[in-house]
């Protein structure tokens, strides 16, 4: 385990990279507005078997039954931001 925990605010247009093996986890401070978080590890660490992705614990708003499709995705947003759905 890591010795001192650190915490980074990232915002929109943010470029974040994190070492391959760290322990890290990402939070939305911003309720009110979705976060889209694109995620991508280097081949060749891919090539290399060093892939894994262990999901520690989820998000307290995440519901597993739920299927994400784009309609649901669209009507979320439209709701947050004030339109019609």
């Amino acid at each position: 385990p890591q010795a001192e925990v650190k915490r980074w605010e990232w915002e929109a247009g943010d470029v974040i990279y994190i070492p391959p093996n760290t322990i890290h986890q990402h939070f939305n401070a911003a309720s009110d507005r979705p976060v889209r978080l694109v995620s991508a590890i280097n081949r060749i660490y891919k090539y290399c078997g060093l892939n894994d992705l262990e999901q520690i614990e989820d998000a307290p708003e995440y519901d597993s039954k739920v299927v994400l499709t784009a309609e649901l995705i669209e009507q979320y947003l439209k709701r947050k931001i004030g339109e019609p759905a």
